[in-house]
């Protein structure tokens, strides 16, 4: 079933960014991923990386008509620029021309749809302070922000920080 989605700022985008690829076409549809990007494979709808998917497996195309199976006629290796990982806000899987992608495992995919509105609502800086911490490169965010890793002492400073800030709100409003 073919829907909408909302992409969520915590998607990745770093245009200026030297890669290498693999073009996956069909007889309708090419789409063009990092090794490591998932996509849904054959009629079990199986998340598979790029780099496990072969000649003769099907990949869902969302169109010409919305869940249509169609076989992979041709891998190419390719070096392009920019890196792009788009992530639904909902749990949809992205489509990137005209191929159905997934931006991570199924079952962190079934996790963020409930988190990434929650986390976006309340505090998506927190959000992006806690991937800092625990992934180990620069994360280049969709709107431009970059974000480096820390530590987890400067976890624990901005964290005692941003309470110091929201206690002090909190006085603040209380005596008035």
């Amino acid at each position: 079933m073919l829907g909408f989605d909302f992409v969520s700022s915590f998607s990745l985008a770093d245009p200026s960014a030297k890669a290498a690829f693999l073009s996956l076409a069909t007889a309708t549809a090419t789409v063009t991923l990092t090794p490591t990007h998932k996509l849904p494979a054959g009629p079990a709808k199986a998340l598979k990386q790029a780099s496990e998917v072969a000649v003769g497996e099907t990949i869902w195309l969302a169109s010409p008509a919305a869940g249509t199976l169609a076989p992979v006629l041709k891998i190419t290796k390719v070096v392009a620029d920019g890196l792009h990982s788009p992530l639904t806000k909902h749990g949809g899987w992205p489509v990137v021309d005209g191929v159905a992608t997934s931006y991570n495992s199924a079952a962190v995919v079934a996790r963020n749809k409930y988190l990434v509105p929650l986390v976006e609502a309340v505090c998506p800086c927190l959000g992006r302070l806690v991937v800092a911490a625990v992934n180990p490169k620069p994360m280049h965010y969709i709107d431009g922000e970059v974000v480096e890793p820390i530590s987890s002492l400067e976890v624990a400073a901005a964290v005692a920080v941003t309470g110091a800030a929201t206690l002090g709100v909190r006085k603040i409003t209380a005596r008035k």
